[in-house]
């Protein structure tokens, strides 16, 4: 695969396409195609998450390809990943599925597919008709001369102005993909990236991009499937908590748990997963606490391994569980900049700023570590001065501490991962 841009950024594209058993060996052949040419260029596959049809054969062809292949299902349908995808996400209703799907794009590609495939171009072509987005569309093969004669026949009877919006009809993939590598060129020229790409996003962005879920949805992360609630931060859309989880699986086995800042229970549920003793839980959002016990029930996880508490860092954790903890968990976010907004409790998932949390932790941290135990600690230079910050209270409060990990080094903002142990 090709490496990214300066910035991180992986472009994406999204395949519309049937969910249905095609017959059509030569639109198999073509999806199977474009599946396998956008891996071999690095770029990101999106699509409807489906096993079967036009999605499962684009699909499975990226994925063997060595691709990142997102599916964004309808949950009704596709409660759960399919091995050929990397990411998933699952939502309970069509439009807000749909809105993952358009946002997600930096290029649209439609595939053979029938009413839900023409829904999803006809959405794409009036956003961009509205300039509401400004990404093309390209609709592949014959099969959509029937559209572009459609669109003709509008602009014949002045039903239409003249259509001057970047709808591309490709006769097969091929000419689909010099397209789009022609198009992403140039946007590499000028350093793009998505405007919902979270390491180069400001916190109050992120803030309002998660208010946009106003329904429950379900994500994949470290391997398992979890619901996200609304107000709770999704753990799946920021590669530090994906490269955090990573590091949890490794460390949990065997060991006693803190997991402070649960959120929907993603690192506490990783390392139960993966062998932990015991998990205690908290976070200061009592939606997140909500979210943490219902994803913990769903994994069929007992009170005999699992305890979950509201509260600032550990303000909550009776006093039993002092000198306990084997590894406590702590994946704060990057900035320090304020911002202010109608939820304190969301902004307390941007901004650690709120409540000081990353003090309060380091102040009682030690006071909960067992003989030997250690702190993973995950950070970012995304904001340097704040990172800065960070380092020498690590020092101040009387740890020692090692930057065990460093990763996406030379992108917008890198992810780190320290180990803390008190003097």
């Amino acid at each position: 695969m090709k490496k990214s841009i300066k910035n991180g950024y992986q472009f994406h594209i999204t395949v519309f396409g049937g969910r249905n058993t095609n017959h059509n060996s030569q639109a198999i052949h073509e999806a199977s195609s474009i599946g396998c040419a956008i891996a071999e260029e690095g770029y990101v596959l999106v699509n409807g998450g489906s096993s079967t049809g036009m999605m499962g054969a684009v699909s499975e062809a990226a994925f063997n390809a060595g691709g990142k292949v997102y599916g964004i299902a309808l949950a009704d349908y596709d409660p759960a990943p399919h091995k050929y995808l990397t990411d998933f996400e699952a939502y309970h209703y069509h439009y807000e599925r749909q809105r993952r799907l358009i946002e997600f794009g930096d290029v649209y590609v439609a595939l053979q597919g029938a009413i839900g495939t023409f829904h999803e171009i006809l959405e794409v072509h009036i956003l961009n008709i509205l300039g509401e987005i400004k990404k093309p569309i390209i609709l592949v093969g014959d099969y959509y001369e029937e559209y572009k004669h459609l669109l003709r026949y509008f602009e014949k009877h002045g039903i239409m102005h003249k259509d001057s919006t970047n709808v591309i009809f490709a006769h097969n993939g091929e000419e689909a993909m010099r397209y789009i590598n022609s198009y992403f060129s140039g946007q590499k020229k000028q350093n793009y990236h998505s405007p919902i790409y979270y390491p180069a996003m400001p916190p109050e962005a992120i803030h309002n991009h998660i208010q946009q879920n106003t329904t429950p949805y379900e994500i994949l992360f470290g391997g398992m499937v979890m619901t996200v609630f609304p107000q709770v931060y999704p753990s799946n859309r920021f590669r530090s908590s994906k490269i955090f989880a990573e590091a949890v699986r490794r460390e949990a086995a065997g060991k006693r748990v803190a997991d402070i800042g649960c959120g929907h229970g993603s690192m506490g549920l990783v390392a139960l997963d993966a062998g932990a003793r015991f998990v205690v839980q908290t976070d200061i959002n009592p939606i997140a606490i909500a979210n943490a016990k219902y994803n913990a029930k769903k994994h069929t996880f007992t009170n005999t391994q699992i305890d979950i508490y509201h509260g600032d860092t550990f303000q909550p954790i009776p006093q039993k569980y002092k000198g306990f903890f084997d590894l406590i968990l702590f994946n704060p976010p990057f900035h320090q900049q304020k911002h202010y907004c109608s939820s304190h409790l969301l902004q307390s998932l941007v901004t650690p700023v709120v409540g000081n949390a990353i003090e309060n932790f380091l102040k009682a941290a030690k006071d909960y570590l067992a003989l030997n135990g250690k702190i993973l600690f995950g950070f970012s230079n995304k904001d340097n001065q704040y990172l800065q910050k960070v380092e020498h209270l690590f020092t101040s409060y009387g740890y020692s501490w090692k930057l065990t990990m460093l990763k996406n080094g030379d992108t917008v903002a890198d992810n780190r991962l320290y180990t803390l142990h008190f003097k």
